[in-house]
C-alpha cells in the first residue's frame, strides 16, 4: 500500500522525519518557505499591477480541494470544499453563499468528512434539468473520519451517498480494517463509460478500487476494478475505443507487485464488447498521483496521454522519478521526445495549450525540487514551471519561492497579447508568468507573488456573468474574466483558509484551451476541444 511504502521515503528527511506522509511533507515545506517570503514589493509605477481582489472570505481550512465554476439557478457560482468538512456554493460575482450552502459532507450521518477531493458540477439528470455537484470525502490531514463520495441536487439536498471499503488504517498505515471507509482523494470525472448517452461517474479510492457509478449512484457492471493499491490520481476520459460516445478512461495509480509492477501504472480502460476492457497500461517504476491531460500535442494529430510521477518509491529515487510522460492515446505508444526530466516530482495535472504562435499546443506542468541547485534559498522551498513543446523540447523554466508538489498550473491569456500565459501557486502564494518565456508580470517575482497565501490547490478561471445586487445589497463585481484561488492551508498551518476573486488585468483575446487541472471550470474532465 502506498501509505504505507511512503512513510520513509520523503526526500526531505534529513530536516524532517515523517511519520505520515501529505500532512508532514507539506509542513516540511511550509516551514522552509512561507515564513520567509517577505512583504510584497512595491511596483513602480509603470508597471502594470495584477490589483485588488474583488471580494474575499475566510472558510474552512484549505488544502487540495480546488474551486469549480458552474451556473447554478441562472447564476454564475464557484464550488470547492474544506477540511472542515463542508462544500461551499458561492455567488461568483459576489462570494456569497447561495440559498441551501454550505452543507456538510457526512458519510457518516452527523459526521462531516474532511474534503481534498475537489468537486464536479454535472447534468446527472439531463441537460434540461439542475446540475449535480459530486465530490470525494476523506483526508490525511483529519483522522478517523468517513470515506466515500456523496452526490448533491443543486439547491443542497442529498442526492445519494456511496461508501468506499476499509481495508486498512490510512493515518497509522496498519494493514488492516480501521472501522472507517476509505478516503476518496481522486475527484470524480463525468462522462459517457459505455456509450448509451449517459453521464456516469469515476474515480478512484485509497481502498485501490476503481469505481463507475450510474447517475442513480448504482454500480456499473464489471465495477469496482481492483488495481491492487491506492489510487490517487483523477481520471481523463476521451473516445478512442469502443461504441461511439464511449469515452476510455485514462488513470494513474500505485503498484506494489501486480503482474510484477513496483512503482505506478498508467492505465487506459474502455467499454467494449459489452463490459470494461484494459486497453492499455505502462508500469513505471515510480508511482503515478498526477492526474493525467489529454490532447493533439505534435504534428502527427494523434491524440496524448501526458501525465507526472510522484515519489512513493522510496530512495535511491529509480529511473522513472522525476519525469513527465506522454503516451498516445489509442495505443499506449510513447510520444517521440517524451518523457522529458524535472527536477523533482509532480503531483499536479499538466495543461496543455498555446503559449507561442505556433499552430500546436505546449505543456506546461510543475515539479517541487529536489534536484534543483544554484540558488540561494533552500533546494527544499523552491518550486520549478516548465514549458515544453509537444516534441519535448524545453521552451522555458522558472523557479518559484515555496514548495509545490500539489498545484496545477492554468494557461490564460492575462496580458491581451494573443498567447496564453501561466497561473501557478506553490505555498508562497499565486504567480502569474509569461507563456512567452516564463517571465514573472505584473511587478510580480521570485519573493513577491501576487499574494502569499499558501495555495496548494489548483486555481480557477472563469467568465463572470454581470449579476444584480444581491438580497443583502452586496454589488456584484461585474462581468468579466476572473480568478480564484482557495489557499491557506491545511489546518496544521492554518485553521482557516481563504477564498479570493481577482478580475484579469485584461480580457483574454483567446479563450483558454486545456487550459487547467480537469479540463474546463466544471472540472468533469473530458477533453473536448484538443487544440485551442
Amino acid at each position: 500500500m502506498l501509505l504505507r511504502k511512503i512513510k520513509d521515503t520523503t526526500a526531505i528527511k534529513k530536516i524532517c522525519t515523517p511519520t505520515l506522509f501529505i500532512p508532514v511533507l507539506l509542513s516540511c515545506l511550509l516551514s522552509l518557505s512561507i515564513f520567509i517570503v517577505p512583504a510584497a514589493a512595491v511596483s513602480p509605477p509603470s508597471v502594470q499591477t495584477f490589483g485588488q481582489p474583488s471580494w474575499e472570505d475566510t472558510v474552512g481550512a484549505e488544502a487540495i480541494s480546488s474551486p469549480t465554476s458552474a451556473v447554478i439557478d441562472n447564476t454564475q457560482v464557484i464550488v470547492f470544499g474544506s477540511e472542515s468538512g463542508y462544500l461551499y456554493v458561492l455567488n461568483a460575482a459576489t462570494g456569497q453563499n447561495m440559498p441551501g450552502w454550505p452543507q456538510p459532507v457526512e458519510i457518516q450521518q452527523g459526521q462531516p468528512s474532511a474534503i481534498e477531493s475537489s468537486p464536479t458540477v454535472a447534468y446527472l439528470n439531463g441537460k434540461r434539468s439542475a446540475p449535480t455537484i459530486v465530490v470525494g470525502a476523506g483526508s490525511t490531514y483529519v483522522a478517523d473520519q468517513q470515506g466515500g463520495l456523496e452526490a448533491f441536487n443543486a439547491n443542497g439536498s442529498v442526492k445519494f451517498i456511496f461508501n468506499t471499503l476499509d481495508i486498512f488504517n490510512e493515518w497509522t498505515n496498519a494493514p488492516f480494517p480501521s472501522g472507517y471507509n476509505q478516503a476518496v482523494f481522486s475527484t470524480p470525472v463525468v462522462g459517457d463509460v459505455e456509450g448509451n448517452g449517459r453521464q456516469d461517474i469515476v474515480f478512484g479510492s485509497w481502498d485501490h478500487r476503481i469505481y463507475a457509478l450510474s447517475p442513480q449512484g448504482k454500480l456499473l457492471p464489471g465495477f469496482p476494478i481492483d488495481n491492487q493499491d491506492t489510487i490517487w490520481s483523477s481520471a481523463a476520459m476521451y473516445h478512442v475505443h469502443g461504441p461511439k460516445r464511449a469515452e476510455d478512461i485514462f488513470l494513474g495509480g500505485d503498484s506494489t507487485g501486480r503482474r510484477g509492477c513496483y512503482g505506478g501504472w498508467i492505465m487506459d480502460y474502455a467499454f467494449t464488447d459489452g463490459y470494461e476492457h484494459r486497453m492499455w497500461e505502462h508500469c513505471e517504476n515510480q508511482t503515478i498521483w498526477s492526474s493525467p491531460a489529454v490532447g493533439v500535442i505534435n504534428r502527427s494529430g494523434q491524440v496524448a496521454v501526458v501525465v507526472g510521477t510522484g515519489f512513493g518509491e522510496p530512495p535511491p529515487y529509480k529511473s522513472d522519478s522525476y519525469k513527465l510522460f506522454a503516451f498516445y492515446a489509442k495505443n499506449g505508444k510513447p510520444v517521440p521526445g517524451w518523457p522529458v526530466k524535472t527536477a523533482g516530482p509532480s503531483f499536479g495535472s499538466p495543461a496543455i495549450g498555446r503559449l507561442t504562435n505556433s499552430s500546436l499546443p505546449d505543456i506546461v506542468d510543475t515539479s517541487w525540487c529536489i534536484a534543483c541547485t544554484g540558488s540561494s534559498y533552500p533546494k527544499q522551498g523552491e518550486s520549478k514551471v516548465y514549458a515544453w513543446s509537444g516534441t519535448g523540447h524545453l521552451l522555458w523554466s522558472q523557479t518559484l519561492l515555496g514548495g509545490n508538489d500539489f498545484s496545477s498550473p492554468v494557461l490564460v491569456n492575462l496580458t491581451g497579447s494573443g498567447e496564453n500565459d501561466v497561473l501557478v501557486g506553490s505555498s508562497a502564494g499565486l504567480y502569474p508568468l509569461s507563456g512567452t518565456n516564463g517571465n514573472f508580470l505584473f511587478g510580480t517575482d521570485m519573493t513577491s507573488a501576487i499574494n502569499n497565501c499558501s495555495l496548494q490547490s489548483t486555481p480557477l478561471v472563469a467568465y463572470v456573468k454581470e449579476t444584480a445586487t444581491t438580497s443583502s445589497g452586496d454589488n456584484s463585481s461585474g462581468s468579466g474574466w476572473h480568478v480564484f484561488e482557495t489557499c491557506g492551508g491545511p489546518k496544521e498551518v492554518s485553521p482557516s483558509g481563504k477564498v479570493f476573486s481577482y478580475k484579469l488585468p485584461n480580457t483574454p483575446s483567446i479563450p483558454p484551451a486545456w487550459p487547467m487541472w480537469r479540463s474546463n471550470q466544471n472540472h468533469n474532465g473530458v477533453s473536448q476541444n484538443l487544440i485551442r
